[in-house]
């Protein structure tokens, strides 16, 4: 685009600089009677807004370890504990950090926060030791627990018996007193039994009063509901203590003492268990005490920080009462600018934009809109050397290349008429291609039953001859009454019609036309049945049939009658290839992956030169000698099994005796 006086940018640009040139010597103005009151109110913002944060945050930490130190007191867990500890201290560290930065507005403050901040992570350090001391205690008090109530067991795994024992005996002793004359000795001797049960009884019940005692001690809180229970449980040991002496008389009773003595050692020093529990029902009261504290000094440290945020606001009204002064003078300066910003715009809209810009640019839409309908023999009436003109000289060139493209594109439907009637007769062209296939593969198995016509009249006249037969020997066994030698041959004629039956709908329905769909079938069942049209051949000839198939069925996804004609195909050039071999080999196996199936039909024949394997598949190509085939059948048989989605593969064996080896892939179902 060039530049000259006369054009658009220029004239807008002429414009622009007297309006800028007016907002900015009004925007200097301003910058400089207002240029103390920005930095005033920056100023004052900043520090407001500096302090005002840093006391939220001193707000919300003071919050977070209000909550914290008392899970750090009631931590059930080393983790918990150390989790609790961990946050506190980084709490703590932030705490520190704020301190700095709110003794930059309130250095007064400064001795004051620190100290706080001291005596409060004194305390939390005094908790966390007391509740590590609480853990060992906790501990302690857990093992004794434990030993006490294998005691008790123990206990009462021994005093049982005695019991039982002791009864007995007194029972013996009043027994034998009554039976015989009485003596100084056996009335001793029933007294020291009754003792002795009695003081076992006694000595049981004191052992199961004494171990509640304690457990319920354990799981006390209260510190003097605890005391009395010690006493108690002191009160207890002595009285079962005096029914010692009528149980050591006895030698049964030395294990039971001895656990006895155990349990009593947990009820007293060094051993106390309720002692322990003692401890740290007072060690929880200090940690409550600790807690008690910190809440008060997290009240002092937040009074400390809102005195700061008051002064603040006070600093702050001072200074808004200048700012209102000086804000009220720069108003009306603003104003005055603002009007004259105005009235320059006005006069630039109406004498530029409207008769210079608008008008001439509506005129130029206008004829673009007319043209764009259709009517290529409208003028545009708009000239210039600037912008619109130029926009106008391109609407017309516009309407020039427009008619230019209405005669292309009345060719170019010609040419598109022409294309859709070749594609017509492409696509019949197609269509018959594709049914002189059908006729090709339906030639090709009436060819092959041809060739298998040897063998089929074998498999009928070998039934037929059996037929006669057992039928003339079911007549002499009807004629000498014997019925059950000639039910035997009846039977056996309905075997030989149900196996001619099968033999005759298996040709039918090889010979048939195949279907359009692809359908789910078992490609071993369809194997079999392409390979049962050659049983007597490979009978005759002495060929070993091997078969490697998987122990159930391989559905795939297929049309059954054109997969049979492959595989006919396939077995028949197999077998053409062993023909003159003394020890022919014909292999058949399946093998599947994830997606597919793979049909393999090898043989150890004389197999072909690699020369020729990029020819296989080609129309009317063969190896065989003349009159022994067309070359056809592959080259069909590669169509067929592309067309139902698979791949056919035909190459040398690997095998050193040679041969080949045919593949068919398939998708599975």
């Amino acid at each position: 685009m060039n530049w000259h006086l006369g054009s658009l940018r220029a004239k807008l640009m002429l414009s622009v600089v007297v309006i800028a040139s007016v907002s900015v010597i009004a925007t200097t103005i301003s910058n400089l009677t207002l240029g103390g009151v920005s930095q005033t109110v920056a100023d004052l913002a900043s520090e407001n807004l500096a302090v005002t944060a840093t006391s939220a945050r001193f707000a919300e930490i003071g919050q977070i370890i209000r909550v914290d130190t008392p899970r750090l007191g009631s931590a059930s867990t080393q983790y918990a504990r150390q989790d609790a500890l961990d946050s506190l201290q980084a709490h703590f560290q932030d705490l520190h950090v704020l301190s700095l930065e709110l003794a930059t507005y309130a250095p007064d403050l400064t001795e004051k926060l620190a100290q706080l901040l001291d005596d409060l992570m004194t305390n939390v350090e005094q908790l966390d030791a007391n509740v590590a001391t609480k853990f060992e205690m906790r501990d302690n008090l857990s093992r004794q627990v434990a030993r006490i109530n294998r005691l008790h067991s123990d206990f009462l795994l021994e005093v049982d018996p005695l019991l039982v024992d002791a009864n007995f005996n007194v029972t013996s002793a009043i027994d034998q007193s009554f039976t015989s004359p009485s003596t100084d000795v056996q009335v001793d001797t029933v007294v020291n039994e009754v003792r002795f049960t009695e003081a076992l009884g006694r000595l049981h019940a004191a052992c199961n009063l004494i171990v509640g005692l304690m457990l319920r001690a354990v799981g006390e809180d209260d510190f003097g509901a605890i005391e009395q229970l010690r006493l108690r449980l002191l009160e207890s040991i002595s009285e079962a203590n005096e029914n010692l002496p009528a149980l050591q008389q006895n030698s049964s009773s030395i294990t039971l003492l001895q656990i006895w003595h155990e349990i009593a050692s947990y009820g007293e020093t060094p051993r106390d268990l309720l002692e322990l529990k003692l401890r740290e029902t007072a060690l929880l009261r200090q940690n409550a005490q600790l807690q008690d504290e910190n809440a008060v000094l997290l009240e002092t440290l937040g009074g400390l920080v809102a005195d700061t945020v008051r002064e603040s606001g006070q600093r702050t009204e001072n200074v808004s009462l200048q700012i209102e002064r000086e804000v009220r003078s720069g108003q009306l300066f603003g104003l005055l600018a603002g009007t004259t910003t105005v009235g320059l715009l006005i006069l630039f809209s109406v004498i530029f934009i409207r008769g210079q810009l608008l008008q001439r640019l509506m005129r130029v839409l206008s004829s673009m809109q007319i043209i764009a309908d259709g009517n290529f023999a409208h003028r545009v009436l708009v000239d210039g050397k600037d912008e619109i003109g130029q926009l106008a000289d391109a609407v017309r060139l516009f309407r020039h290349k427009s008619q230019a493209l209405e005669t292309h594109a009345e060719a170019l439907e010609d040419t598109n008429a022409e294309l859709r009637s070749e594609i017509v007769l492409r696509q019949q062209a197609e269509q018959d291609l594709r049914e002189t296939q059908a006729e090709l593969l339906q030639a090709a198995k009436l060819a092959a039953l041809g060739q298998l016509s040897a063998s089929i009249a074998h498999e009928f006249n070998q039934p037929l001859a059996a037929l006669s037969s057992y039928n003339h020997n079911a007549s002499l066994y009807l004629e000498r009454g014997e019925h059950d030698k000639c039910l035997e041959k009846l039977e056996d004629i309905d075997r030989l019609v149900k196996r001619l039956s099968k033999t005759s709908n298996h040709l039918k329905s090889f010979a048939r036309r195949p279907q359009e769909a692809v359908t789910k079938h078992d490609g071993i069942e369809v194997l079999e049945n392409a390979l049962s049209l050659f049983e007597e051949r490979i009978a005759r000839n002495g060929v070993l049939l091997k078969r490697a198939y998987p122990d159930g069925p391989v559905y795939v996804l297929t049309d059954p009658a054109k997969l049979e004609q492959v595989l006919v195909n396939l077995i028949s050039n197999a077998l053409d290839a062993v023909e003159e071999l003394k020890e022919p080999v014909l292999h058949l196996a399946i093998a599947e992956t994830d997606r597919r199936a793979v049909i393999t039909v090898e043989d150890n024949g004389v197999g072909f030169a690699p020369d020729v394997s990029d020819k296989l598949f080609e129309p009317f190509f063969t190896t065989k000698p003349p009159g022994k085939g067309l070359g056809l059948g592959l080259s069909i048989s590669f169509n067929v099994i592309r067309d139902l989605g698979g791949r056919l593969k035909v190459l040398p064996s690997q095998d050193e005796h040679g041969g080949t080896i045919a593949t068919v892939e398939l998708f599975k179902t």
